[in-house]
């Protein structure tokens, strides 16, 4: 079954574009591009699991693309390269202390932007509604929420 778009759907999407452009726009106080934040932000929600593949998958980036921001990223000390314990041929990648601590001062950057904001422009209790509907959106962004199966399970 297809569902209705609506003018309140598009508002929503409207809306949600809106307050990423804004997030993006305060990690433009960051020392890091915006593309080397996002691939140091994969690496670090990756965790074991991140490989240049992994991370072209998840940021729907090139591999071309990845491989160039991994190059930068290891000369400039932020990330470290090590081969698989088990397939040689598999590289894992790790954020150095430095890289950890950009990430963590970027993340705090927006998260006090974002706290602000809330706390300026919002109740109590649309604050807590908010803090609700993003445990909404968490569903919707995650992988396999357009799975047919998934949304059966959820709906019984």
């Amino acid at each position: 079954m297809r569902a209705i778009v609506s003018p309140e759907i598009s508002r929503l999407r409207a809306q949600l574009t809106r307050l990423a452009r804004r997030l993006r726009q305060e990690a433009r106080n960051d020392p890091e591009s915006w593309t080397r934040m996002l691939v140091i932000s994969a690496i670090d929600r990756l965790g074991n699991a991140a490989t240049p593949s992994a991370i072209a998958r998840m940021e729907d980036m090139r591999s071309s693309q990845v491989a160039a921001v991994l190059r930068d990223l290891e000369t400039s000390g932020l990330v470290a390269r090590h081969p698989d314990g088990i397939d040689r041929r598999v590289t894992r990648l790790v954020l150095t202390a430095t890289g950890d601590a950009i990430l963590m001062e970027s993340r705090h950057r927006r998260d006090a932007w974002l706290a602000d904001a809330i706390a300026r422009q919002l109740t109590y209790e649309e604050s807590k509604l908010l803090i609700q509907a993003g445990q909404l959106l968490e569903r919707l962004a995650a992988p396999g929420a357009d799975d047919p199966d998934r949304q059966a399970d959820l709906k019984a």
